[in-house]
């Protein structure tokens, strides 16, 4: 990155792009996870949720048999920022969306250090936010009855899914450290928490905030970990949002009863606080409905912990081994089929 090139504000996460080898099947389980169909070509289907972003996840059939993640998108502040991210080496010109992609805008592609996608776009036309009954009814608890006259009542269905909230990167041990500093240098984003191997006192996992001042933005909107050693770069999830834990519940049910293969949840993480539920797509790939997060800003203090089950999750299932590998054959076995292998990022976090 250019010394001259201002770091790129960001005002929030847009959509992921992944291609799926089998895009039908794909769509079956999207459709089951919560997603609306927005746009639809031979080759793409463009997701939404019930929230203002004109779609927050791209499906593209495969060109090969094996799926990938082609990266992450993130809006910027203004233009001047866009044709900032315009003169990043290896980054495209200022480009117009193709006509068929919702919401239309400007946009910027380039690739980070470990070759996954980034890109930055301006100018999208927003959708009006869906409205969603449910929200404003209040909870009741022990000592305050706030809600008086007011039924919750539920149909099985799925999740009512919001937006993208985050996504995670698995990246060698040695290109750890180039990664956090390229993603903090070319963009507005801001640690919130670290994960630590008690061994080395090195870095096994940071979580990133978008950087907006004292304003009050999601716990992280990105993440990286370590990967064991000879494992590739790869996504470990993407995560998206839901009303509150009795629509995510629905959600797993519902999507427990269609056959889909659970991951890991539904639980409640520590760093970031959401209530967790991990799935697995068809094509092998680890995608989370989370609520309940955390929010941050420039006065909320940093912390640095050691890697342990504590620091993960404070209820729930134990953590399968599933999670840590982001292998569906994993299903069902327990951690300890890791004895032997030095604890490196997620592998670090043992049940």
């Amino acid at each position: 990155m250019s010394s001259a090139t201002p770091r790129i504000r960001i005002d929030r996460l847009t959509h992921v792009h992944y291609q799926h080898p089998n895009l039908e099947r794909a769509s079956e389980f999207l459709k089951d996870f919560g997603f609306i169909p927005a746009k639809e070509t031979p080759t793409h289907i463009y997701y939404r949720g019930f929230g203002s972003q004109p779609f927050i996840y791209v499906a593209e059939k495969s060109p090969t048999p094996d799926r990938k993640f082609i990266g992450a998108c993130w809006a910027v502040v203004s233009l001047e920022d866009l044709e900032n991210a315009a003169t990043l080496p290896g980054a495209t010109g200022v480009m117009n969306m193709p006509d068929e992609v919702p919401g239309g805008g400007k946009c910027v592609i380039l690739k980070d250090p470990n070759g996954f996608g980034v890109m930055f776009v301006y100018g999208q036309t927003l959708r009006e936010v869906d409205s969603t009954p449910l929200a404003d009814i209040k909870t009741n608890t022990a000592l305050t009855k706030v809600r008086k006259g007011e039924f919750r009542r539920y149909e099985s269905g799925p999740s009512r899914v919001h937006k993208l909230g985050h996504f995670g990167l698995v990246v060698k041990k040695e290109d750890f450290k180039r990664t956090a500093d390229w993603y903090k240098k070319t963009m507005a984003l801001a640690l919130s928490d670290a994960v630590f191997d008690p061994k080395t006192g090195e870095d096994q996992m940071n979580f990133f905030h978008i950087d907006k001042g004292l304003e009050w933005t999601d716990h992280h909107s990105f993440f990286l970990a370590t990967a064991k050693p000879g494992e590739p770069a790869h996504i470990h999830h993407s995560s998206f949002e839901v009303d509150d834990m009795d629509t995510q519940l629905l959600g797993h049910d519902w999507l427990e009863k269609k056959g889909w293969t659970n991951c890991w949840g539904i639980g409640r993480h520590v760093l970031g606080s959401q209530i967790f539920d991990y799935w697995f797509d068809p094509s092998g790939n680890i995608i989370e409905h989370y609520a309940d997060g955390d929010l941050v800003n420039s006065t909320s203090p940093t912390s640095r912990e050691a890697a342990a089950p504590n620091t993960i999750y404070v209820w729930g299932p134990n953590v399968p081994l599933a999670f840590l590998t982001g292998k569906v054959e994993d299903v069902g076995r327990a951690p300890s089929a890791l004895t032997g292998q030095p604890a490196a990022g997620l592998e670090g976090v043992k049940a």
